[in-house]
């Protein structure tokens, strides 16, 4: 019938280097012959998100700083100060979501040493 795939010398013999060599085909096959694919939309989902981090946090302070103007009567200045705090928070939160988008990158890179050893 067919051929026994263990006997073909094309082969590795090794478990390691034939997980290495499956790997290697579906990261080529998962990414157009390419490693680095999912790296482009892993970047883009990290702008999208530091960018929504920081235009929530000053949309949320300026919203509250104008509710809290029209209630008080002491417009513009509860404004100004919510958008100053919002902005403060909004730069805090892309500080952070960059910090863990690099631990993860970090990971990332540690596990694809460990894996191609």
């Amino acid at each position: 019938m067919g051929s026994d795939d263990r006997d073909d010398p094309a082969l590795p013999d090794d478990f390691d280097s034939r997980l290495r060599a499956a790997k290697a085909r579906r990261r080529e096959k998962q990414f157009g012959g390419s490693s680095r694919g999912g790296i482009r939309s892993e970047g883009m989902a990290a702008g999208l998100r530091i960018a929504v981090e920081l235009a929530a946090a000053v949309v949320v302070g300026t919203g509250i700083g104008i509710v809290l103007d029209r209630w008080l009567g002491t417009a513009p200045w509860l404004l100004i100060v919510f958008f100053l705090i919002g902005s403060a928070a909004g730069f805090l939160n892309v500080y952070r979501a960059a910090q863990d988008i690099d631990r993860r990158a970090k990971e990332r890179r540690a596990a694809e040493r460990a894996a191609d050893q």
